[in-house]
C-alpha cells in the first residue's frame, strides 16, 4: 500500500511536466529531498503530503496509496459556501465554479438546462480530441470529427448568447454571489490569455 507512495509521486510530477528541481522549489523541499522520497530512501512528514495533494491536485489516500481514486473530494463540488482550497486552481474547483455559476445564472432567469448543455458540450470538445489521439474509443464519436467541432462551437457561442438574454442582469454586492471559486477560475484563464496573447505577440515580432 504505502510503497505506491514513491512510484506515485514520481509519476505524478512527471505527468505535471516538472522537473525534480521545479517540483522541489514549488514544494519547498531541496531536489536532493525529493528524490529521496521519490525512491523511497526517507519517509517525508505531513506537511509535504499536503503540499503534494495540493500541487498535484490529488487526495491523500491517493498518494499514500490507500486508495486508485485520484479525487475524494466530490461531495465538496457541491458545498455552497467557499471552503479552504476554493483559491487553488483545482479540478474540483472547476467543478464547484461550473455548479455555482448554473445556479447563480438560473436564479436570475436563466436556462439550467441550456447552462447544462454548455458545460457539456465543453466536455465534448475535449472528448473529440482524445477520440482523435485514441485515449478514448474512436468509434464513441459517430460524427465526423471536423463537423462535430465546427457545430458544437457554434452551439456553445448560441447556447450562451441565448441564455444570457433571458436573465435578468444584477450586481454582484454580496458574499453569497462572489463564489472564491469562480474567481479562482476568472484569474486562472486571465493569466493564460495574457500568457498566450504575450507569445503571439513575440512571435510576430520576430
Amino acid at each position: 500500500m504505502l510503497d505506491l507512495f514513491p512510484k506515485r509521486l514520481t509519476e505524478l510530477r512527471k505527468e505535471n511536466g516538472f522537473t525534480q528541481k521545479e517540483a522541489a522549489a514549488r514544494l519547498g523541499v531541496s531536489a536532493a529531498l525529493l528524490s529521496h522520497y521519490e525512491n523511497g530512501i526517507r519517509e517525508c512528514g505531513l506537511s509535504f503530503i499536503c503540499k503534494a495533494t495540493a500541487l498535484y491536485d490529488v487526495s491523500c489516500d491517493y498518494l499514500l496509496g490507500v486508495s486508485d481514486v485520484r479525487h475524494s473530494d466530490f461531495a465538496e463540488t457541491f458545498d455552497d459556501h467557499d471552503t479552504a482550497r476554493d483559491l487553488e486552481f483545482r479540478t474540483a474547483t472547476l467543478f464547484r465554479a461550473a455548479t455555482m455559476l448554473n445556479d447563480s445564472i438560473s436564479a436570475v432567469g436563466g436556462t439550467a438546462e441550456q447552462i447544462r448543455n454548455y458545460f457539456a458540450l465543453s466536455i465534448y470538445r475535449v472528448a473529440l480530441q482524445a477520440g482523435r489521439m485514441g485515449i478514448i474509443p474512436s468509434e464513441w464519436i459517430t460524427l465526423p470529427y471536423d463537423t462535430a467541432e465546427t457545430f458544437s462551437d457554434a452551439l456553445m457561442d448560441r447556447l450562451m448568447k441565448t441564455d444570457l438574454r433571458t436573465a435578468q442582469p444584477r450586481h454582484a454586492n454580496t458574499a453569497e454571489t462572489k463564489p472564491a471559486c469562480i474567481q479562482t477560475v476568472i484569474a486562472s484563464c486571465e493569466q493564460l490569455l495574457q500568457k498566450e496573447c504575450a507569445k503571439v505577440l513575440n512571435d510576430s515580432d520576430t
